[in-house]
């Protein structure tokens, strides 16, 4: 013995006996500290390595120690399936509530569905859904403004604004329903819809054709009439068309198009119906300019937008 002092224990061995008896502690622990005092290399001595080693072998062959009894898991388990449950009404709410996006001024927004469908926003439009599983028919959403949709074949879309109700199984088509315009119209691009006026119990009408619109306000009566479909997607490219609506319509599309805000001073016509065509690369400045050459009227820029002024000789 050359009087140096016992060694410690490895951080693992302390860990493996907190689960032991005192007793095996002990025994351990004497172990240790006497192959601790032996002057190595000694014959016949192992290593602490080695001893290291045939202890982890004994310690993993050790039994564990014995699980919780019956009574006590009996006891825990109404806890767990009642956090279980809470859980699972959290998540079931965090789906299945309505979900509303809103686009702001000067931008597109597309949103896809469960099944791959998507519907692009114009700016300033509101959607409003319902998350849908695969068991819950049909799918329903509702919207205030414009929109393509292209739905995926197979289950069934309802869209639903203030005047109409599209139902659609697999098909390519836009909605228009502005608020300051009272009326929604629906033009079919491809594939097949149903519309019905939610206002008058009439028969709906079916959009079979490419082109078809369909234009439903105050007035009951379900008339298809024909667009280009290249107008009817110009604001997807950076157009702006407006067919055949009142001029508070288009300066509130002008508004939101290109996130400006425009006054109105003086008697100015809002009510009458203009047609404005601008297909791709539309300013906002030219399409004010064209609307005050039909009125008449000029236009001032101020710091946020435009104010229209009606000419003075208008009134006449």
């Amino acid at each position: 013995m050359n009087g140096r002092p016992a060694s410690r224990l490895p951080r693992e061995l302390e860990e493996a006996l907190q689960e032991r008896s005192p007793e095996e502690r002990r025994q351990i622990e004497a172990l240790w500290e006497r192959l601790g005092t032996l002057e190595p290399p000694v014959e016949g001595v192992p290593s602490t390595e080695t001893a290291w080693a045939e202890l982890s072998a004994r310690l993993a062959a050790a039994p564990r120690p014995a699980r919780p009894p019956r009574r006590l898991l009996r006891r825990r388990w109404p806890a767990v399936v009642g956090l279980l449950l809470v859980l699972g009404l959290v998540a079931a709410y965090a789906l299945l509530r309505p979900r509303t996006v809103i686009v702001p001024p000067g931008t597109i927004q597309t949103v896809t569905l469960a099944d791959g469908s998507t519907i692009t926003l114009r700016a300033g439009s509101r959607l409003r859904y319902a998350a849908t599983l695969p068991w819950r028919r049909p799918r329903r959403v509702h919207l205030t403004g414009e929109a393509l949709f292209e739905v995926v074949p197979g289950r069934p879309l309802t869209v639903e604004t203030a005047q109409v109700r599209v139902e659609v199984l697999g098909t390519r088509f836009t909605v228009r329903a502005w608020p300051e315009a009272n009326e929604t119209r629906v033009t079919l691009l491809e594939g097949r819809v149903r519309v019905q006026s939610i206002r008058t119990p009439r028969q709906p009408l079916v959009l079979e054709a490419p082109g078809q619109s369909v234009r439903i306000g105050a007035k009951p009566e379900l008339v298809p009439e024909r667009l280009e479909p290249d107008q009817v997607l110009a604001w997807r490219r950076g157009g702006f068309v407006v067919i055949d609506e009142p001029v508070g319509v288009v300066l509130r599309e002008l508004e939101r198009t290109f996130n400006l805000r425009i006054e109105v001073a003086g008697p100015l016509s809002l009510d009458r119906r203009v047609t404005v065509l601008y297909q791709q690369q539309a300013r906002p400045e030219a399409i004010l300019q064209d609307l005050c050459l039909t009125l008449p009227c000029h236009y001032r820029r101020i710091s946020r937008g435009f104010v229209i002024e009606a000419e003075p000789s208008s009134g006449r």
